[in-house]
């Protein structure tokens, strides 16, 4: 493995000696800053000295030319000691962001106030309170010196998701914007909107995140959704007809970078969409661990490194899900094929946004533009039906496109085509059938990512994380099927319970927090585990998808909060 010619390219005294740039042509990032953040020898040395934590540092010190002159200008063989000499002269450390002052957050929004519960209350006042924690905006000096900074700076104050995902990311807003509606603060969800519609105008699509090293890969593209819910807080026609270009804008690029046609082996062919990121080099911020999986997997290493960057794109970094299933490396990174798999999340989504901006085109009185939405999410919603549902299982599978045959292993996502509409009584009885055939409502704290007990990836099997069971009991509420409505109810309890156990009603053994993730083999409130980092607190979409979640069960429908039952009862 690769980890041996580490080795053997750096010695005891810390000098790299003969070494090979992988072989790559697209990096994760373009521009003057690209051979310093994104790709090339400096990242590749300072992986290799193990100083990645702190060089390149957060500010350049002068001009991208002259610190890539610099280096360049370092003797051969590179020691050590040189290195971080550069590093210090070139690079200083300096806070992008600050906290910001969120002028709409109050101590006790109306929503709260409408729970009878005790317990509930308190819940969601620590909850609502988390918002403070997680204000950021960035620092003046950012603004004005852009080109001294790997970050992309957006004008208006924002929440990070927290831990050390102390900047924006794109998909994670969709759940915070959720929690901010809950709690009253419209002017903080228009600024999140706000400044994605600047990004919008720079990059023709909302990247990953505002960090320059992640702007060449996207995220599930929920954008539209989140206007559809300031929308319907706010019922701001001047706002939504503001905002629609920067939609369709967004709409256009996805239609023009990640649409496929799909042949059937019936000859039929479908339009329909896949992540598949630009990008084919190492991540800066796990290079060696990529240059590994890369140049000892079982593809190309480019199309090893932008299925990478492409499961990134899905926001399920890492899953099984996105890796081969039987052979060499199978259910590792190794054998990594992101880029052939057809999800069903993504299309549901992008039908969901052309049936939304149809709507949003409705109620401006466009109804040319409503029609062609309509046709669009009408044809799209037809090709899921198509190529990703399994009658024989009773349910919805991605798609293989090399092996041209569905993919039958259980995610949440299989459900999310519930989100397009009502099912018949038929339908809705076949998926019941298959998850209680899969056993995955057997959980005791909610949906795990997917049933791969082997798997050490983070959004696999034991792990459940609040944007896919939100979206999961989300599909389920809306399909017009009372079992599977019932279902709804009774898997958002499941959750909230978990969550508010974390929180309110910690063991000794734990910290009391609000995870990114949990494992829901249990309802204590345990973070989950795995995956390139530690499990991080904060946070913001499990905030957002438990406060939306008590809004839709113990508001809407006044749900009764029993902590002794782990259960509630519709008054």
């Amino acid at each position: 493995m690769i980890w041996n010619g580490i080795m053997k390219i750096i010695n005891d005294v810390g000098i790299v000696k003969n070494y090979s740039l992988p072989r790559c042509s697209e990096s994760v990032c373009v521009g003057p800053l690209s051979d310093i953040y994104c790709n090339g020898k400096l990242i590749y040395i300072t992986w290799l000295f193990g100083l990645q934590s702190t060089c390149p540092g957060e500010m350049l010190l002068r001009s991208p030319k002259e610190v890539l002159g610099d280096f360049y200008s370092l003797p051969n063989p590179i020691k050590r000691e040189n290195f971080e000499k550069f590093c210090n002269r070139n690079f200083a450390k300096f806070p992008y962001l600050s906290s910001a002052e969120l002028s709409d957050w109050t101590q006790e929004p109306y929503n709260i106030r409408l729970l009878n519960d005790t317990h509930l209350r308190n819940f969601t006042l620590k909850l609502n309170a988390i918002w403070k924690k997680l204000g950021r905006q960035f620092n003046p000096e950012v603004r004005e010196k852009i080109h001294l900074f790997p970050v992309f700076p957006v004008p208006n104050p924002f929440i990070v998701p927290g831990g050390f995902f102390n900047i924006y990311f794109y998909w994670d807003s969709y759940w915070i914007i959720k929690g901010l509606l809950f709690s009253n603060m419209t002017l903080t969800s228009r600024n999140i909107l706000n400044n994605f519609a600047t990004v919008i105008t720079h990059f023709n699509f909302i990247p990953n995140s505002g960090n320059i090293g992640l702007s060449r890969r996207t995220q599930p593209p929920l954008f539209v959704q989140m206007v559809a819910d300031f929308y319907d807080a706010t019922k701001n026609k001047t706002f939504l007809a503001e905002i629609m270009p920067f939609i369709e804008t967004e709409l256009s690029w996805w239609q023009q970078n990640r649409s496929i046609s799909v042949d059937l082996p019936t000859g039929e062919r479908y339009s329909l969409f896949r992540y598949n990121s630009i990008s084919n080099c190492p991540r800066p911020e796990n290079y060696l661990v990529d240059l590994d999986n890369g140049l000892n997997g079982t593809g190309d290493p480019e199309f090893i490194w932008s299925s990478i960057a492409s499961a990134c794109e899905s926001g399920l970094d890492f899953s099984s899900r996105w890796f081969e299933y039987d052979g060499p490396h199978a259910g590792t990174k190794f054998s990594i094929r992101t880029n052939t798999v057809i999800p069903v999340d993504l299309n549901v989504f992008m039908a969901w946004n052309y049936f939304t901006v149809g709507n949003f085109f409705k109620i401006l009185g466009k109804e040319n533009k409503t029609k062609k939405y309509d046709i669009l999410g009408k044809e799209l919603k037809n090709a899921i039906q198509a190529v990703m549902w399994n009658d024989e299982d009773g349910i919805w599978y991605d798609y293989d496109l090399v092996k041209r045959q569905h993919r039958k292993r259980f995610y949440p996502s299989d459900v999310f085509p519930l989100l397009l509409g009502e099912v018949s009584d038929e339908i809705g009885s076949k998926i019941l059938s298959y998850l209680e055939s899969v056993q995955v409502l057997d959980f005791r704290g909610g949906i795990p990512s997917s049933l791969d007990k082997e798997s050490e990836q983070q959004w696999d099997y034991p792990n459940g994380w609040a944007p896919t069971i939100h979206l999961f009991v989300e599909s389920l509420r809306v399909s017009g099927h009372k079992q599977l409505q019932k279902l709804a109810k009774d898997i958002a309890d499941k959750f909230i319970h978990t969550v508010y156990n974390g929180l309110m009603n910690t063991s000794q053994s734990l910290p009391s927090a609000c995870w990114e993730k949990y494992d829901v083999r249990y309802e204590d409130g345990r973070p989950g585990n795995g995956g390139e980092y530690i499990v991080q607190q904060g946070f913001g979409w499990t905030n957002g998808a438990v406060l939306d979640m008590i809004r839709r069960f113990y508001i809407l429908q006044s749900g009764h909060f029993d902590l002794d039952s782990k259960g509630y009862s519709i008054c």
